[in-house]
Parts: structure tokens; sequence; C-alpha cells
């Protein structure tokens, strides 16, 4: 009885991981941002078939944070047109993950910067190595427009 439960238990984690993997398949890549250092790491966003956003975050491949963002989970953007910047992102348990989008002079110019903070803090800062990817086409339908507060109690998200 135990060493059925088992492989139960085992058979439906592959089928969830299985939908997991194919579902990324099918989804298509609107930004891209590798960090540096010692160890592979790699920020994503991603768009699927139902325009539903996936952030995913892997480290040497394997996938360690992985967000859906819909109708009931909207991802954060705030927009400061006078320094050029386009900021993406979301709370998750005291922490914020944010996906900086910086524009350059030239068109289709620009660079990325990858934070992490924690009670607003900033615990992380990192500029994407070259070859970032930062779409043209990323959808609105599960993004939520913040609008800038004045004051110095302002943080995003």
């Amino acid at each position: 009885m135990n060493s059925f439960f088992v492989f139960l238990v085992g058979v439906f984690f592959l089928i969830i991981s299985t939908e997991s993997i194919s579902s990324e398949k099918n989804a298509t890549e609107i930004i891209s941002c590798s960090l540096p250092g010692k160890v592979s790491r790699k920020v994503s966003l991603y768009t699927n078939d139902k325009k539903e956003i996936i952030y995913i975050f892997k480290r040497e491949g394997k996938v360690e944070l992985r967000v859906l963002f819909n109708e009931g989970n909207k991802l954060k953007r705030f927009s400061d047109s006078e320094i050029g910047v386009v900021y993406y992102g979301f709370n998750l348990g005291g922490y914020s993950y944010v996906i900086d989008v910086i524009t350059g002079a030239e068109e289709e110019e620009y660079s990325v910067v990858f934070d992490v903070k924690k009670n607003n803090k900033i615990l992380q800062s990192n500029d994407c190595l070259p070859g970032a990817f930062v779409s043209n086409d990323i959808p609105n339908e599960y993004i939520t427009d913040v609008t800038y507060i004045d004051g110095d109690g302002f943080n995003f998200p």
C-alpha cells in the first residue's frame, strides 16, 4: 500500500512538472536578464497563449521561483518618463522583485537591472549581462500601472 501511494505521488508530480515545462515551451519571452557571478542566474518574464505573464528565476538552470500574473494577481509597472525607466515588479512574502528597463539615447537601446528588496531595503541590485532582451510587445491585460505619489514614502512595487 505504501509503495503504491509513493508511486501515485511520483506520477502526480511528474504530470505537474511536465505540464509546467510544456506551458513554458508555448510561452513567449518578453524580458530576459542573465545576472553576473560565478553561478548562472537568469530572470525572465514570459507571456503565454492566455496573455498571462510568468516570472521565472533560475539558478544553474533550475527554477527557484515561478509566479503567474493573471486577473487575480497582476504584475505592477511604474513608468518614469523623465529619466526613461520602466519598472516591473511584485511583492512576495516580504520581498520585492523589480526589473528596471532603462531606455538609452538611441532607438532599441536599453539596459536592464534586477533588484531584490526586503522591507523596502535593497538586498541585491545587479546590472544584467550584455544580451538582455526586452520585447516591444509586452501585453497589458495583467499589468497594473502604478502612479507616483509625491512624498518620501513612495516605494515600488
